[in-house]
């Protein structure tokens, strides 16, 4: 409280501190740090023209009123997650959001992953018409929303840890200590969770071809021999997705070595890693993706061939659909399962879209440490002081039902 004072009086020659001992004005202890609680932050935050230009810093200005309420979010973020919960990790910012929002975000993304992995494999490959093109693109998008969706839905519905955020780095066997002391079951365990993704890609694919040719070409969907050879593609594109897709995942898990978080310097220095790390595995997953799904789907059309009638998998058919299902899914994975896209879809867009945080949220956290806010402890920043946090959480929630929408009719 005496820091808080210094901070509101000392440094602000325009407010005079002998109306802290306004006995009317103050009358209890509790009003008194309520008063220097609420005074903080504007105060921070206040223009101090003159002291920027004597000297030459260009601290960025931010109108307190907004800071204020983009702090207090982040302060009711921890007391939804517990109420003595004081780490304000930015991996787990997202998961102050509904899950339906961040399911939809999943879907949201990925479709348009794959819809740009389609129109890009397109523009490369033997040009297509546009028609078909656009028709192609926006329902294979789709059916991947729907794959990575469900896995998403799976993952939160069974509480696995498999596709959680994690802060991991890519080690080959025999540097340090290998691929992990149960790698079987590593492997077993991420092939187990992406399988179900996968094959729901295959089988929506096969479902969206069939519904291209019938909106671009006009073959019926009711006809007895074209049901038939949907129902095949789409077990036979769900067993080559599924099968590729949980191969590829479940070999970069035995890869993988956890970071120890509590050893990142800075919440910047684990983001800026982290952000290495995915690109790494985007530029290693893109082309074992891409293989994977072009031999998969040689192997398994070879092995069903005659049992489910003829089946053709070409060899440019193939990579055409395995780039796309490598350069779509590895993107749609880096989107939605790790630490750093969920960072980037929810707390770079999302949350500031809905005016939650602000557009560039990492130079807010870290204006809000330079101007004492905030601490760093490790990879994590914690609010000045508990009081300070439950204070802003407490205003952040008054704020939002003074300004909710208005109930009317019974019980309102």
């Amino acid at each position: 409280m005496v820091i808080l004072a210094r901070t509101m009086y000392s440094e602000t020659p325009d407010r005079n501190p002998a109306e802290l001992l306004d006995g009317g004005r103050f009358p209890d202890e509790n009003s008194l740090e309520e008063h220097l609680l609420a005074g903080f932050v504007p105060t921070v935050y206040r223009r101090r023209v003159a002291e920027r230009s004597a000297t030459g810093s260009r601290e960025q200005q931010r109108d307190p009123e907004r800071a204020e309420r983009w702090l207090g979010f982040l302060a009711h973020h921890l007391a939804r997650l517990d109420g003595d919960q004081q780490d304000l990790a930015w991996w787990r910012i997202g998961d102050s959001l509904r899950l339906s929002t961040r399911l939809l975000s999943v879907v949201v993304s990925s479709a348009l992953c794959v819809t740009l992995a389609v129109w890009f494999v397109n523009l490369i490959n033997v040009p297509f018409p546009v028609g078909e093109a656009l028709m192609s693109s926006c329902s294979m998008g789709a059916a991947a929303g729907l794959a990575y969706g469900c896995v998403h839905a799976i993952l939160v519905r069974f509480g696995t840890t498999a596709f959680e955020p994690a802060h991991v780095r890519l080690r080959l066997p025999g540097g340090g200590t290998g691929v992990g002391r149960r790698p079987v079951r590593t492997f077993v365990a991420r092939f187990g969770a992406v399988l179900p993704g996968g094959f729901v890609m295959g089988v929506g694919c096969g479902g969206a071809l069939a519904l291209q040719r019938w909106l671009y070409y006009g073959i019926p969907l009711a006809n007895e021999l074209v049901i038939k050879g949907t129902l095949i593609n789409m077990l036979v594109l769900g067993l080559i997705f599924g099968a590729g897709a949980g191969l590829v995942f479940g070999i970069m898990a035995m890869l993988e070595a956890p970071l120890d978080v509590a050893s990142a310097a800075t919440p910047a220095g684990l983001l800026a890693s982290n952000r290495a790390t995915v690109l790494r595995q985007v530029l290693v997953l893109v082309p074992m993706l891409t293989l994977a799904i072009a031999v998969g789907g040689y192997l398994i059309t070879g092995l069903l061939d005659g049992i489910l009638g003829p089946l053709v998998w070409d060899v440019t058919g193939g990579l055409v659909i395995g780039a796309v299902g490598g350069i779509g899914g590895t993107c749609s994975y880096a989107l939605s399962f790790t630490a750093w896209g969920r960072w980037l879809v929810l707390s770079r867009v999302w949350l500031p879209l809905t005016g939650k945080l602000p557009w560039d949220t990492v130079a807010f956290l870290d204006d809000a440490y330079r101007r004492g806010v905030l601490r760093q402890t490790g990879a994590v920043y914690q609010f000045r002081h508990i009081r300070l946090q439950h204070h802003l959480a407490r205003s952040y929630r008054e704020h939002q039902s003074k300004y909710a929408p208005a109930r009317f009719g019974p019980g309102a």
